[in-house]
């Protein structure tokens, strides 16, 4: 019976309905079934869609055992699903197509459309029946993973219902049948739907997904073969290869999926990484690139992310490959529906697929520390800790699980677990129970002094501290959502003492020296064939410009050899030389022992590179030490350094600079003034005797161009303490004035 619909389109079934034939599973009948959900997909009035429904439920009933008719009933009750959003319309859609399965077991597409409409179920909003559902197998998404794979079995050739299989197995939250679309899809290998580009893609991701890395591997490589998207299997392959610990491949894969013109889909790819660390500002350029600029764009993205922390080119790419693995493991959403009340201090919704520690995890990645604390009346809980180098401080995070406990959000203060009222009441009235607060508070000892310290106090004395606590807790949401880090952590801290100078080598180009000295009582020896000890580090230095780009770099591994043990009180001391150009510029230090969990970052300290030619310039002002145990080698004389840039009492300092661009024999005003930091000057008796308030003289250059000049500085006089020492330089000529300061410490014994 042909359908005339209130448009006036004819919907025949004639072909549909031949005898003695299975229609709906030939790919003419799904045509033909696509133009009727296709006719229906392009109504926008529910209400003639609502009419035509009573129309055809009442040819149902004269037609109970007609499959089509059920189909079409599906497809019309999906219509108005999506045009209401009402629950009851994919309920009724699901039914009807279910119903044709059932009359017809053997054609995909009725199996195939229960699967799509299950996904389109809005999930309850009562939280903990979704839960339950979830659990029982009973859920929208596990339902459509089984109509998905009915589809299969009724047709291994049938791609569309691979992909959806696939991806629903990776939506899903809890017991995700991942294992029935590994299966279904290594089954499909051997069809004409194993080789579809689309299918061999979701191979490789659920292959990856359950850990076999290999064999996605294989399928990425047959999408890319089977004509597959470059870019995007490019990203996939380069997410496999870190899975499996080959770093330089995976990232050699990454740099090469973004060389040719990127599609959309890759681009989307792209973002999916960088999307949850980028700024605002750095996902609307992103977004705003031509096809050809993508590629160059994220190069320049991740390598200011590595210098950034100190990391070597390609460790932030594939840490951040590493936490989307671990927060898809540990913190997915169990529901799309979260609650909020007035506790919560973080909401996007322009994400579904994790809780707020997923989020934070995703920013900053592992905690260096964290606790949890259970009782029948708080809500479950947690709190992270993160450790921030001088000056900054350390950043702690509270999560509290509240009506979902699979869905923990971010608080400002620990006392939010007990929701709002109840934390204001803490702080305000002194009748509460105490036991339950001091347990909770001591559950964070170990994070934070603070909460040690609230715990033995009274509700009259805690109070000023849980203010600052909740402040601290609201910058600390602040930052975590909106920056990221890659924390560099050693289990023991070597305590370098690090200085720097520029100077120009031998060719006038100039160049910056990094001097660095070691407790010896921090460092691990390793043995040698012969006896004697040896002192291995790893060294990398990176000096960058403002907009974080690299302009001179040095990773190496030095070994240091001592005939004994280095004596306690002692420093192991070396210097670093990298050839940079003038300019401003700030330097990460990482020393490292390859033997043991120790180091150091020394982060963004600032460094002024003089530009030497054409006219008068001047390096920095070295001071060093006789007998300090490390010499800067020169063809024309060692020239002592103090890596320590400190001085016994009463001893002597050397000082050596040079100047540039004038002849010789010309002279140049100098100064020299000796300041206690933050005090006033202090003059004494300086360069072997003389002195006074006002110390000023004329030194000559001894050579064309390059003048090396050096003085002997006596500290008899001094008291202990800080000083900063001024050397102003000016060119008579010119009325150019270079000034260069530099720190130094007087001891009140004798320096190592």
């Amino acid at each position: 019976m042909p359908i005339v619909n209130r448009a006036g389109t004819l919907l025949s079934f004639a072909l549909l309905l031949a005898p003695g034939t299975s229609p709906a599973q030939e790919p003419g009948g799904r045509a033909a079934l696509d133009s009727i959900r296709a006719s229906f997909s392009a109504r926008g009035d529910s209400t003639a869609l609502l009419a035509l429904e009573r129309q055809r439920i009442a040819f149902a009933r004269q037609h109970r055992d007609d499959p089509m008719i059920h189909l079409e009933l599906g497809f019309l009750a999906f219509r108005l699903g999506e045009l209401t959003g009402a629950n009851r319309h994919y309920d009724e859609a699901a039914s009807e197509f279910e119903w044709a399965a059932e009359l017809r077991p053997s054609w995909p597409y009725a199996w195939y459309w229960l699967g799509v409409t299950e996904l389109s179920i809005v999930e309850s909003g009562v939280i903990p029946l979704a839960n339950i559902r979830e659990v029982l197998g009973l859920d929208p998404l596990s339902k459509a993973a089984r109509a998905f794979a009915r589809a299969l079995q009724a047709d291994p050739g049938f791609s569309s219902a691979l992909v959806d299989l696939s991806s629903t197995a990776l939506r899903q939250r809890i017991s995700p049948r991942l294992t029935v679309a590994q299966r279904a899809l290594r089954e499909a290998s051997a069809t004409p739907a194993g080789r579809v580009p689309a299918v061999l893609l979701m191979r490789g991701r659920v292959e990856r997904q359950l850990g076999e890395h290999d064999s996605a591997l294989v399928a990425l490589r047959g999408f890319l073969d089977a004509g597959g998207d470059p870019g995007v299997g490019g990203i996939e392959i380069s997410r496999s290869l870190a899975a499996l610990g080959r770093r330089d491949s995976a990232v050699g894969a990454y740099a090469r999926a973004g060389r040719a013109p990127v599609s959309d889909s890759a681009r989307r790819e792209f973002r999916r990484d960088l999307g949850w660390i980028a700024t605002p500002g750095e996902l609307a350029s992103f977004d705003g690139l031509a096809p050809d600029s993508v590629g160059p764009w994220l190069g320049g993205f991740w390598d200011r992310r590595d210098l950034s922390d100190g990391r070597r080119p390609g460790e932030r790419l594939l840490e951040q490959f590493r936490r989307g693995r671990y927060v898809r493991t540990h913190f997915l959403l169990v529901s799309r529906r979260r609650s909020n009340d007035i506790t919560v201090a973080y909401r996007d919704t322009t994400q579904q697929e994790f809780d707020d520690r997923g989020v934070i995890y995703l920013r900053h990645g592992e905690p260096d520390g964290r606790a949890q604390y259970s009782d029948a009346q708080v809500e479950p809980n947690e709190s992270w800790l993160y450790r921030r180098l001088p000056p900054e401080r350390d950043v702690v995070f509270h999560f509290v699980a509240r009506g979902d406990v699979q869905d923990y959000r971010l608080v400002e203060s620990l006392f939010d677990v007990y929701g709002f009222s109840t934390a204001i009441a803490i702080q305000t009235r002194s009748d509460l129970p105490t036991a339950v607060i001091y347990e909770l508070l001591n559950s964070r000892a170990a994070l934070s002094p603070r909460y040690e310290k609230m715990a033995r106090l009274s509700s009259v004395g805690r109070g000023p501290l849980m203010a600052q606590e909740r402040a601290e807790g609201r910058r600390a949401v602040y930052l975590g959502v909106r920056t990221d880090s890659y924390a560099m952590r050693f289990g023991e801290d070597l305590r370098p003492v690090v200085s720097s100078f520029a100077v120009a080598d031998a060719s006038l180009a100039t160049e910056l020296h990094v001097v660095f000295a070691i407790p010896a009582g921090r460092l691990h020896s390793v043995g040698t064939t012969s006896g004697a000890p040896a002192y291995p580090l790893a060294l990398r230095l990176m000096v960058y410009d403002s907009s974080m780009r690299a302009v001179a770099t040095i990773d190496t591994v030095r070994v240091f050899r001592s005939a004994q043990p280095l004596p306690e009180g002692s420093f192991l001391t070396e210097q670093l030389v990298v050839r940079v150009p003038a300019g401003s510029y700030r330097y990460h230090l990482v020393i490292a022992e390859p033997q043991a969990d120790a180091g150091a970052l020394v982060s963004a300290r600032a460094v002024e590179v003089p530009r030497v030619g054409p006219g008068f310039a001047a390096s920095d002002l070295v001071i060093g030490r006789e007998g300090s145990g490390l010499v800067w080698r020169r063809p024309e004389g060692e020239v002592p350094l103090n890596p320590l840039q400190r001085f016994p009492r009463d001893g002597t300092a050397s000082l050596y600079y040079e100047l540039y661009g004038l002849p010789q024999g010309a002279s140049v005003g100098t100064r020299v003034i000796v300041a206690s930091r933050g005090g006033r000057s202090v003059f004494r008796r300086i360069f072997g005797g003389g002195g006074g308030a006002n110390l000023a003289y004329t030194t000559v250059t001894d050579a064309p161009q390059r003048a090396r000049v050096q003085q002997r500085l006596d500290l008899s006089g001094f008291p202990p303490g800080r000083y900063t020492l001024t050397l102003e330089l000016e060119d008579p000529a010119s009325g150019r004035r270079v000034v260069r300061r530099q720190p130094l410490e007087i001891g009140s014994a004798r320096v190592p």
